[in-house]
C-alpha cells in the first residue's frame, strides 16, 4: 500500500502548530526504491490541496523530471502554492527551461546561484540587483551550492533524502543506492522555515532543541556550526555503534577524530563508501583514508551493487538521513538537509537496509587496500583539491 494515500496523511493543516518542546515525528517511512520513492512522493503532489515546497540540486528535463514537472504543473492550475528551488550547477542545463515552462502556469521559480556563463538563468535568481551586479555575486559565490533534496507538502508530509529529479536514480543497468524517507509531524513548520530562510534571504527562525534533534539544517552560518558540531557529539557520545553510508569519504579532521574515537573505545564501526561512483575522482580520494582506518579495527565496505549515492549514518538508536556527505563541501559550502529518525522501526529497516548493502559490498583489508598504492600519490593530491570537491 502508498504510504501516501489516506485522507488524515493528506489533510491540510490550517494553522502551523507552535514549534516546541512537543514537535516529534508522527510517521516514518524509509524507502531504498527511487521507484517506489517517486511513486509515491508524485501521488502526495497530485493530491496537494494548499502548498507545495521543493527544493533539489539537481532537475534534469529527462523522463522523471517531465513526470514531476507535470505533476507540478497539475498542482498550480489546482490553485496550489507550488514554489520550487534548483540549483544552479546542479540543474544548470535545464533550470531556464524548467523556469520558463513552469512560471507560465503559475509555479514560483528560484534558481540558487545561476553559474556565470548562463545569462538566463539570473532572471530566476534569489539575488537582487541588476544583471551586472548579480554577475560579480555569483562569481564569488560560486562555490556554494544548494544540495538540498527536499518536499513539503500541505504542511502535514515532508520528503528528506538523496534523490535527485533524475532517471539515473531509476537506472536499472546500474543501479543507483539512495535512502529517503516520508515524514509526518509537528516539526513540519521548523522546516518550511528552512526552506523560507533562503527563499526569502532572511534570517532563519530560532528554533527548540526538540526540534534540532528532529533535523539538521545548515541554512545560516550559525546553524552550520551547530549542525557540524552536533554530528561529531552523536558520534563521539556514541556507545553501541556507528554505521556510516556515505557516497564520497572524505571526513572533516573533527569527524575523523570522532570516528577513531568511537572505535578506540571498541565500538561497532562500520564504514560504506562508493566502489562505483558518479564522481570518478572520489574513490581514489577516499582511498587515502583506508589503511589509518583499517588499522585500527574499523571495517569498511566498498559497494559493488551499482552506483552508492546514499547519505544515511545509524549510531546507536538514531538514523540520520539525508543529502549531507562526509566532504568539505557538504561541511563548509553546501546547502544541507538532513532528519534524524529514532523510532525502533525506523532503527530495525536501516539496520536491515545498511546488512544488505554491506552484503553487496567488498570487504576491504590492508592486502586488498595496498593495489591502490600506485594512485595514492595521487589521491594525496586530491586530499589538496578536496575544499573544492
Amino acid at each position: 500500500m502508498s504510504a501516501a494515500k489516506t485522507k488524515q496523511e493528506t489533510g491540510i493543516s490550517k494553522r502551523r502548530p507552535p514549534v516546541d518542546g512537543s514537535c516529534s515525528w508522527e510517521s516514518e517511512n524509509i524507502y531504498s526504491s527511487a521507484r517506489e520513492y517517486f511513486e509515491d512522493l508524485l501521488n502526495d503532489i497530485d493530491n496537494a490541496e494548499s502548498s507545495i515546497e521543493l527544493a533539489v540540486y539537481i532537475f534534469s528535463l529527462d523522463e522523471l523530471g517531465q513526470r514531476v514537472a507535470s505533476a507540478l504543473t497539475r498542482a498550480a492550475q489546482r490553485k496550489v502554492r507550488v514554489r520550487l528551488m534548483v540549483d544552479g550547477f546542479g540543474s544548470a542545463a535545464h533550470a531556464e527551461t524548467i523556469a520558463g515552462q513552469l512560471t507560465t502556469v503559475g509555479v514560483e521559480v528560484r534558481i540558487y546561484h545561476p553559474l556565470p556563463w548562463y545569462w538566463g538563468n539570473y532572471r530566476w535568481s534569489l539575488r537582487l540587483g541588476d544583471r551586472l551586479e548579480k554577475f560579480y555575486h555569483f562569481v564569488a559565490s560560486i562555490n556554494r551550492r544548494d544540495h538540498r533534496k527536499f518536499c513539503i507538502i500541505d504542511t502535514r508530509m515532508a520528503w528528506v533524502g538523496s534523490f535527485n529529479i533524475s532517471q539515473n536514480h531509476l537506472e536499472q543497468v546500474t543501479p543507483w543506492r539512495d535512502y529517503g524517507v516520508r515524514l509526518t509531524g509537528d516539526a513540519l513548520p521548523a522546516l518550511i522555515d528552512s526552506f523560507d530562510s533562503i527563499w526569502l534571504r532572511r534570517k532563519h527562525q530560532k528554533i527548540s532543541h526538540r526540534v534540532l534533534n528532529l533535523f539538521r539544517s545548515n541554512a545560516s552560518y550559525r546553524l552550520r556550526r551547530l549542525s557540524n558540531r552536533l554530528l561529531v557529539e552523536r558520534i563521539r557520545d556514541a556507545r553501541q555503534r556507528v554505521w556510516i553510508c556515505s557516497a564520497y569519504f572524505s571526513p572533516s579532521g573533527a569527524v575523523l577524530r570522532a570516528i577513531k574515537s568511537a572505535r578506540a573505545g571498541n565500538l561497532d564501526v562500520r564504514i560504506i563508501v562508493a566502489g562505483r561512483s558518479d564522481v570518478p575522482l572520489f574513490p581514489l580520494l577516499s582511498a587515502t583514508y583506508f589503511a589509518d582506518l583499517l588499522k585500527l579495527g574499523i571495517s569498511i565496505y566498498s559497494y559493488q551493487a551499482g552506483v552508492l549515492h546514499a547519505k544515511a549514518m545509524l549510531v546507536d538508536n538514531h538514523c540520520l538521513i539525508g543529502s549531507t556527505n562526509l566532504n568539505h563541501r557538504s561541511f563548509f559550502h553546501d546547502l544541507e538537509l538532513d532528519v534524524v529518525l529514532s523510532s525502533q522501526t525506523s532503527i530495525e529497516r536501516m539496520r536491515s537496509l545498511l546488512e544488505q548493502d554491506m552484503e553487496n559490498s567488498l570487504i576491504l583489508s590492508l592486502d586488498n587496500v595496498s593495489k591502490w598504492g600506485q594512485f595514492i600519490l595521487f589521491g594525496w593530491l586530491l586530499r589538496i583539491m578536496r575544499y573544492w570537491l
